[in-house]
């Protein structure tokens, strides 16, 4: 024989819906086999709380509503962070675009020719083969 004993809180409505603690179940009794024993301690137990009218099975849904919510805040924490650091990197590539005559909100990148080198578009280039033997 072995004593078990199994204790849940209660958890009731107050008048302006939030969930608090009212007290709590303990049922206990002598089992021959824990797995058998803890099966029947936690019928009563819920046949108990159904007959208190308790909320415990929203609590624990509302825990772990509340556990998602900090994960998803902490994701979007993050997400945040990785747009501000994106933002930060477009404005600069923005000025170095500008900076090299690029207009960069056109739908394409197209160079000012005011930018472009002058002399280069202007000279001729002379290709001179080197045909030296080794």
């Amino acid at each position: 024989m072995t004593f078990l004993k199994i204790s849940v809180p209660v958890y009731k409505k107050n008048k302006w819906e939030n969930l608090d603690r009212d007290g709590k179940i303990e049922v206990s009794s002598d089992v021959d086999n824990l797995s058998e024993g803890y099966q029947s301690l936690k019928l009563e137990i819920d046949g108990l709380l159904s007959e208190l009218d308790a909320q415990n099975r929203l609590a624990e849904e509302a825990h772990a509503l509340e556990l998602e919510i900090e994960k998803k805040v902490f994701t979007l924490k993050g997400l945040i962070k990785d747009i501000e650091k994106a933002t930060q990197h477009y404005e600069s590539l923005k000025f170095f675009l500008q900076r090299l005559g690029i207009d960069p909100v056109a739908p394409r990148l197209t160079f000012d020719k005011q930018f472009l080198p002058q002399d280069a578009s202007l000279s001729q280039v002379e290709v001179i083969s080197n045909q030296s033997e080794f």
